[in-house]
């Protein structure tokens, strides 16, 4: 996430298009439940062959006990581990990225958990599981986007009454008070926010950017990444080597503006010296667009880039980090979104146990 893009989350994370899931072969027909409007959100993305490219069998946890889900549920600290446990720093971070909010990726997660264990056979097996919970991930943040499009949408068509309008004037003694201690949380919820900026990723479209997400800082390979994003293979890697020649481009800008030996790039990043740039996808534009027509910003870009991985692969060796999920508030999460289920309806599933 690009901490200087203050835009609608959708479009930070491409969470803006959904993709049609193509079957695999053979695949039994699955049964249908009530479907969902899903309006926008490319979902996880894997690496290139030679880049992050983890094997999901390495790194898929041992099978958990039977009772697992049901410990999740109790909340006894003493019971066995949850088969979800690997996997909730990923998806809290996952939903933290597109959603922008705590309590909504808190909230979104525990639907996303309540939705596996309702459906545990829907998973195809051991080894997507963890590629299985991603997608359920990414169907339930474009449900919540969805719903929120909506309810602004209603607020924007409810018309202000002149007590309205005169209530949103109210004088700010009569905000309710704010103890030091919800202002610590706040302040830290946003340090996290900012955990999750990737400033050499500012140049790639929502689709590019969370490919490269999933593929670098959660760590999917190729196929999952196509598993998840309902494509081919081939398509997910080419779509992964398009964003990160664009990171590739950006982090050459960098360089250049590290360097301040230009005048023209003091002036677009400001006078005041400072390189510590917030780079928006504008700036990065110009940036870009001054590096390939300056001779001097060229020869420094070429400088780095004779020191840059292969074309093509830039940006997918990164170490990102992820977000801790509070334990607690998600296990509370999953027990109110079991409770709430039948007012909503849950995924459909696709020949594979995919959500579409």
């Amino acid at each position: 996430m690009d901490s200087s893009d203050q835009g609608d989350p959708a479009s930070r994370t491409g969470a803006h298009r959904a993709h049609r899931r193509t079957p695999r072969a053979g695949a039994p027909e699955p049964e249908e439940t009530p479907a969902v409007t899903t309006s926008a959100f490319p979902r996880p993305a894997g690496t290139t062959d030679q880049a992050a490219s983890a094997d999901p069998a390495a790194l898929a946890p041992p099978p958990a006990p039977a009772d697992a889900a049901a410990a999740v549920r109790s909340g006894d600290p003493e019971t066995p581990p949850s088969p979800y446990e690997p996997y909730l720093d990923g998806l809290f971070t996952y939903c933290l990225s597109v959603l922008c909010d705590h309590d909504a990726a808190t909230d979104v997660l525990g639907d996303v958990l309540a939705v596996a264990d309702r459906h545990p056979g829907r998973c195809p097996d051991e080894g997507d599981r963890r590629a299985w919970l991603y997608a359920l991930a990414r169907w339930a943040c474009l449900r919540r986007l969805a719903e929120q499009r909506r309810a602004r949408q209603g607020a924007h068509s409810t018309r202000r009454t002149p007590e309205h309008a005169e209530a949103g004037h109210a004088p700010q003694a009569h905000l309710p008070y704010r103890s030091r201690d919800v202002l610590d949380v706040d302040a830290y919820r946003r340090t996290e926010l900012a955990r999750l900026a990737w400033p050499e990723a500012a140049g790639t479209t929502p689709e590019q950017r969370e490919a490269l997400e999933l593929a670098v800082r959660h760590r999917l390979g190729v196929t999952e990444l196509a598993a998840v994003l309902g494509t081919a293979p081939a398509t997910a890697r080419e779509l992964l080597s398009a964003a990160a020649c664009e990171v590739e481009r950006t982090r050459a800008a960098l360089a250049v503006v590290e360097t301040g030996n230009c005048p023209a790039v003091s002036r677009l990043t400001g006078e005041d010296g400072d390189r510590d740039v917030l780079l928006s996808s504008s700036l990065r534009a110009e940036l870009v667009r001054h590096v390939d027509d300056c001779p001097r910003c060229r020869r420094v870009a070429e400088r780095v880039g004779a020191t840059a991985p292969w074309p093509g692969s830039g940006g997918l060796h990164a170490a990102l980090p992820l977000v801790a999920a509070p334990r607690g508030a998600v296990r509370a999460a999953m027990l109110r979104s079991g409770r709430r289920r039948g007012g909503r309806p849950g995924p459909r599933f696709d020949r594979t146990g995919f959500p579409m």
